[in-house]
């Protein structure tokens, strides 16, 4: 009786392409929380990120839908795909694939002060520091400046900030640009802001294990994403949300650091 040793990766690979074909037929729905302006309802083609999820999309013919919700709801939900920064999530939930797209960086913002005199600032009066609820922020290594309150939204955060309630914030660096740009738009001289070292994450998208096709789509995603990256698509994106400050010069190399950590399919 003759072995048909071809048979196993025939059939192999016609699953794969099957699945390939189920994951551009069907509509993948990603969710994730209002964060203008990497997520946005608000901007004509929903922001950085949004934007970086539909170029790939485009180019392998897929269809993305992206629903807005709360940071509540989204690290509740345990059986959604997540866009956002893993660390968020992996702890509830089980993903069949992480794909990094893009790296966001997070940053100090003060009002009416300098940054550095704040970290600078010996005296032994605790400082009042906010970040957003539910942050995976490491506030170990802030401790010695005073101590936390978490607010449920951007806005609060500097509203707060600016009222005196917080002497410091701490928030994406993008982010926090934009929310004072929408909400104080004549006060904008009047914050300060510094990037803090270290303070690199990713933005990735999250499959759920039990999502049909999970492992299809999630090898379509990063394919898409080194195609969009070599055309020059990815590139563009970049640089119309980085038009009045420099793209990061470390985004390369830590995109690439977390594509590899988060390379193996869970």
């Amino acid at each position: 009786m003759k072995k048909h040793t071809g048979l196993l990766p025939a059939i192999l690979l016609f699953c794969l392409t099957l699945g390939a074909l189920r994951a551009e037929q069907q509509a993948v729905v990603l969710q994730v929380n209002e964060s203008s302006p990497i997520w946005s309802q608000k901007l004509p083609l929903g922001g950085m990120g949004a934007e970086i999820v539909q170029a790939i999309s485009k180019e392998m013919g897929m269809k993305t839908d992206i629903e807005y919700i709360s940071l509540k709801r989204l690290i509740a939900d345990t059986t959604n795909n997540d866009i956002g920064n893993p660390l968020f999530y992996m702890d509830n939930q089980e993903f069949a694939a992480i794909i990094p797209i893009a790296i966001s960086y997070s940053s100090f913002f003060t009002y009416k002060n300098k940054v550095k005199n704040v970290l600078s600032d010996t005296s032994p009066i605790a400082r009042r520091i906010g970040v957003l609820k539910g942050t995976n922020l490491n506030m170990t290594a802030f401790k010695r400046f005073g101590f936390f309150e978490e607010s449920a939204s951007h806005e609060s955060l500097f509203k707060k900030l600016k009222a005196g309630r917080l002497d410091l914030v701490v928030e994406l660096s993008l982010v926090g640009r934009e929310t004072i740009k929408n909400f104080f738009p004549n006060d904008v001289e009047s914050f300060d802001a510094m990037v803090a070292p270290n303070s690199s994450s990713p933005i990735a998208i999250m499959i759920d294990v039990n999502c049909p096709n999970a492992n299809a789509i999630g090898l379509r995603y990063r394919e898409g994403l080194e195609r969009i990256v070599k055309n020059g698509v990815y590139q563009k994106i970049l640089e119309k949300y980085y038009a009045n400050a420099p793209i990061p010069s470390s985004w390369r190399s830590d995109l690439s650091k977390f594509k590899t950590i988060y390379s193996i399919d869970f």
